[in-house]
């Protein structure tokens, strides 16, 4: 896959409801990609969403999801956080069409590009100034659930308990061969770029998103010694999860399906990845360290900055 960046000439909209701190901001930007020459397209649910707010906006025309293989814009621009790039990423159901988030949300790996000064960036953005990343997605074979053919992750798929106490019981081959069987509230399976999402929060290891491998993380595991497992993303994962209750929870990112048990389904690489926008000079380890405020150390001052990392402690 070409990961070269090329300049924009059209751009989809998409995006969830906003504070009201940040509609400045916004009618700056679209201010601004007015007066280029940029085709602009929204999605209907953002433009409910804009009209419903009373933002008299000019927003180009909207663009259904089927109309994506005839006339694909060159870039999304999603406003929100990391969930709403999420959406996206279901919404493109595996087109190669590349996704910038303009974070108007509270963390944001994927929706990285603050509001605040996002004008300035999308200057260079349009001209090519940006780097593409090739994040692997999860795809999921369920036949007997029958929910639709969306069924890709870009961060995890999880299988849980519903409504009821009591622990289930999610057995794991990979390509044939016996992995585990967990007793656990449930099963991630995570990729590399959800791995500071719910896994993460589980007590699962952070993975740099260049490594192909998946977490496979039992949530709150009987078993003391089951703990995440770094696999690699090839191959195919049979799960098989069981309970006491007849129905069990089954998620996909942001979305959640109630599905029968005993319930049989796979796990595999899905065919296509996810394309996230970069700015050119972001690092994940950086991007990681800052936000989740790793290494800092209140007796050291400012740390992070450069030829601070290695100063002694002051004791």
């Amino acid at each position: 896959m070409d990961l070269r960046p090329a300049p924009v000439r059209s751009l989809m909209l998409h995006g969830s409801a906003m504070a009201d701190a940040d509609v400045p901001e916004f009618r700056e930007t679209l201010a601004f990609l007015g007066d280029t020459e940029v085709d602009l397209r929204v999605t209907p649910s953002f433009h409910d969403i804009l009209n419903a707010g009373g933002l008299d906006v000019p927003l180009g025309r909207v663009i259904h999801v089927e109309d994506l293989d005839v006339e694909a814009p060159d870039m999304v621009l999603t406003f929100g956080g990391d969930g709403t790039v999420l959406e996206t990423a279901a919404m493109l159901g595996g087109r190669p069409i590349p996704v910038l988030g303009i974070n108007t949300g509270r963390l944001g790996f994927l929706s990285h590009l603050p509001m605040i000064g996002a004008t300035s960036a999308l200057k260079d953005i349009l001209t090519g100034g940006y780097k593409l990343e090739s994040r692997a997605m999860l795809a999921v074979d369920f036949p007997e659930a029958k929910l639709g053919s969306q069924f890709r992750a870009l961060n995890e798929i999880t299988v849980h308990r519903r409504d009821v106490a009591s622990m289930i019981r999610v057995s794991v081959h990979r390509n044939g061969v016996f992995v585990n069987r967990y007793w656990s509230d449930g099963l991630i399976v995570s990729t590399a770029t959800g791995s500071t999402a719910y896994s993460l929060s589980c007590g699962g290891p952070i993975i740099h998103p260049d490594s192909n491998a998946i977490v496979l993380n039992p949530i709150a595991p009987h078993n003391l010694h089951d703990r995440p497992v770094v696999i690699p993303l090839d191959g195919t994962l049979e799960i098989l999860a069981e309970g006491r209750d007849d129905h069990l929870m089954l998620t996909l990112d942001t979305r959640s399906y109630t599905v029968s048990a005993p319930a049989r389904f796979t796990v595999r690489p899905a065919d296509h990845p996810f394309l996230l926008v970069q700015l050119p000079d972001v690092d994940f380890i950086e991007t990681v360290r800052r936000k989740l405020h790793l290494g800092l150390d209140a007796r050291e001052g400012d740390f992070g900055k450069p030829g601070q990392e290695t100063r002694p402690s002051q004791r």
